[in-house]
């Protein structure tokens, strides 16, 4: 009998089996390729061709493969609802805080107990300093706590709302992928000046310590929905866009994002939210 089975090898599958084989865990992998499946016969692992074998192999089921569709479509293809009874599944695969619901309402039909997790970080920090999140019944989470915490020093519970991984996962991926946008306006501006994208970049990574601080201050912010403290208003912010949409026209760029910001801005200025922070912004979206 295993302590844990891993279903998917992918990168990040890869890295949580070879976390727990690293922390002293016996552990039961599954792939549905046999090529990733292979890839583990010398790390110690128990390396199992048939799906319905390795999650009966041990108390506690690992998934990490695409994303719930894909979770799902396994569960019918092999009938897993029965050899799961009794079992705990934790769910790293990527989703929505909706899925996550559905799937523990499918879970429960099946006496499994069912936690919903995130990884926040890349393979690499498995096993190690990985942002890592846990959602579901407290008392599930108890009983596999030591075992989750060989994939990291930073294993943070967010409650018994099963939907909280799913869902700050894609908030923290909202924010970054707006970051990205935000970057291709800065080069694009820089480039219109003959400025070099990697002396932009310098002065971006130079000043995030400056930048943290100011986050965990709008994150206190929003926490107390307390705007009156502002470091930089939205009045400020939508003068550097009037700016920014010169440029824009003065060097013919395409203005499409600073153009949809400024909007935001500048609607939050006719509110009366100007003198505001600039994460006030937020009474304008909430419904």
């Amino acid at each position: 009998m295993s302590d844990v089975t891993v279903i998917g090898l992918g990168a990040m599958g890869s890295a949580i089996a070879k976390a727990f084989l690293n922390a002293g865990y016996s552990a039961t992998v599954w792939n549905r390729s046999r090529e990733k499946l292979d890839a583990f016969a010398n790390s110690g692992a128990t390396c199992e061709s048939d799906i319905v074998k390795a999650i009966a192999a041990s108390p506690v089921a690992v998934v990490c493969i695409d994303d719930y569709a894909s979770t799902w479509a396994l569960m019918e293809e092999h009938g897993l609802g029965q050899v799961l009874a009794g079992r705990t599944l934790v769910q790293f695969s990527t989703g929505t805080p909706e899925e996550a619901r559905q799937t523990l309402a499918g879970a429960a039909l099946h006496d499994t107990a069912y936690l919903d997790g995130a990884i926040l970080a890349y393979p690499r920090e498995v096993g190690h300093d990985a942002l890592i999140t846990i959602s579901g019944d407290e008392a599930v989470y108890a009983s596999v706590r030591t075992l989750l915490d060989a994939l990291s020093n930073d294993v943070r519970y967010l409650g018994t709302s099963i939907g909280s991984a799913a869902g700050l996962d894609i908030a923290v991926m909202s924010y970054y992928i707006l970051t990205h946008i935000g970057l291709v306006q800065a080069a694009l501006l820089c480039e219109s000046e003959g400025v070099r994208p990697d002396m932009l970049a310098s002065v971006i990574v130079d000043s995030l310590p400056s930048d943290t601080e100011e986050i965990a201050h709008l994150g206190k912010a929003l926490q107390n929905n307390e705007f009156s403290d502002p470091g930089a208003s939205i009045n400020v912010y939508s003068n550097i866009l009037d700016r920014i949409r010169a440029q824009s026209k003065d060097r013919n760029l395409d203005a499409r994002i600073a153009e949809f910001a400024d909007g935001l801005y500048k609607e939050g200025v006719a509110r009366g939210f100007g003198d505001e922070e600039v994460v006030a912004l937020i009474k304008l979206l909430r419904r």
